[in-house]
């Protein structure tokens, strides 16, 4: 799961976000020789006891002069609650098996499977070091580090940016690389092959393998203009490319019967029903294209922006943003906030796998790859106070997820939904202070 946050700044930090890099602040939001602390607790919880997460966020900017600056960040997130495991409803109770092998859990029967054993404790660091070359170029360049109980990654950043036409015009690249290893509990599942009932049985036919990994390269591209004393227009593209494990080593899918669409039984040491294991392609690749415009009125400001994204994995998404800063009074400020977004399912996205029909060579019932709307609406509070500022930010996030044509067969058409729509709330406090 990916907890969004709020986009701040400029373009630059969206897009820097596509990279996983920092982006740069700009000099006149810093004050040379003072360090910028901006500190924030934010909670996420999703409906029906879905997951939970609790996040202690703490970021750091120094700034040296006009063009050299430190940028630290440490994130330490907390995540409790359930997940749907990508199996579907069923007219009669259904046994899973948890990914240590060790338990097993019941979901009653017409019920959507959450698997409840979702654990996680996640802690996240990067830094940033932007350094001037001549009058008018930039390099900065960066790293990032998180470990969580099955996952740790690891990366690296580079960007350049040179202005142009007295400063109104500003391009940038920027490159990043990341490498991740996976360690599922239990280890990693061979796609396509049968739940088993208990540890013991899981030799190398069904979860042999192992510990796993995948490289992440991504490049950026963009312009900023300033139009006029009031405007500024950012148009941004980024190029990714990701090669190794891809699958969610804890993601099932349900086999039934074509007719009845009723589970069909599990093979001998497995579980009651068959479920197998998903299985995705080991190589991605994504391109995005990214653009905002900001306006400044006498007092307030808009922000509006809209992402393109297609991937290979037949993805495609769309993701339009506004923002409007009003300044109630000179300490005072409402930020209202809303997105929407929608994508198209994945060409291996399939809600059930049909008894009797030949295995594909991809297969995953995530509802992440499913075609898929969601918005976001909400709105943060900031007050200056003669020390710092602190704020509160509230959010209400919804989505809704299609399943695959045709899934919908015999006993499944009687459940209103294979797939759960799912709402969440957002909260933060931030205080933002310098010494």
């Amino acid at each position: 799961m990916q907890l969004k946050k709020p986009i701040g700044g400029s373009l630059a930090a969206a897009t820097c976000g596509l990279l996983g890099a920092l982006p740069a602040t700009p000099a006149a939001a810093q004050e040379v020789d003072n360090w910028d602390v901006d500190s924030s607790v934010i909670y996420y919880g999703e409906d029906n006891d879905r997951v939970q997460n609790v996040s202690l966020d703490l970021a750091i900017k120094r700034m040296f002069d006009e063009d050299r600056f430190l940028n630290l960040n440490l994130t330490v997130d907390s995540l409790t609650g359930a997940t749907p495991s990508g199996a579907v409803p069923a007219n009669v109770a259904q046994t899973f098996t948890s990914p240590s092998g060790k338990k097993s859990y019941i979901i009653p029967a017409g019920e959507v499977p959450l698997d409840p054993t979702f654990l996680d404790t996640r802690v996240a660091v990067s830094a940033t070091w932007q350094q001037p070359i001549g009058e008018s170029s930039r390099w900065s360049v960066g790293f990032s580090g998180s470990h969580e109980y099955d996952y740790l990654h690891l990366g690296v950043n580079t960007r350049f940016e040179r202005d142009f036409n007295l400063k109104n015009t500003t391009a940038y690249v920027g490159l990043a690389f990341a490498q991740d290893d996976i360690e599922p509990v239990g280890g990693a599942p061979n796609g396509l092959t049968p739940m088993m009932a208990d540890v013991d049985d899981r030799d190398d036919d069904f979860r042999g393998g192992g510990d796993q990994s995948k490289d992440v390269i991504d490049g950026l591209i963009g312009v900023t203009q300033l139009l006029g004393r009031r405007d500024l227009i950012e148009v941004a593209y980024s190029y990714g490319q990701s090669d190794g494990y891809l699958t969610d080593p804890y993601k099932i899918l349900s086999v039934v019967d074509p007719v009845t669409g009723a589970p069909v039984a599990g093979p001998v040491g497995g579980t009651p029903f068959l479920y197998l294991w998903e299985h995705r392609s080991d190589s991605r690749t994504k391109q995005a294209g990214f653009v905002e415009w900001r306006h400044a009125f006498d007092r307030d400001s808009l922000a509006l922006n809209a992402r393109y994204m297609t991937d290979d994995w037949g993805v495609d998404s769309q993701t339009v943003e506004a923002r409007y800063r009003w300044n109630i009074n000179e300490r005072s400020y409402l930020e209202p906030h809303l997105r929407w977004y929608t994508q198209s399912a994945a060409d291996f996205y399939t809600t059930v796998l049909f008894d009797g029909d030949p295995l594909p060579e991809y297969a995953s019932a995530d509802y992440r790859l499913a075609d898929l709307d969601a918005y976001t609406i909400g709105a943060k509070y900031g007050r200056r106070t003669d020390h710092g500022e602190w704020s509160v930010r509230l959010e209400y996030y919804h989505h809704e997820a299609d399943p695959s044509p045709g899934a919908a067969v015999g006993d499944l058409a009687d459940f209103n939904e294979l797939i759960l729509p799912m709402s969440a709330v957002i909260a933060q406090f931030g205080y933002r202070f310098k010494f």
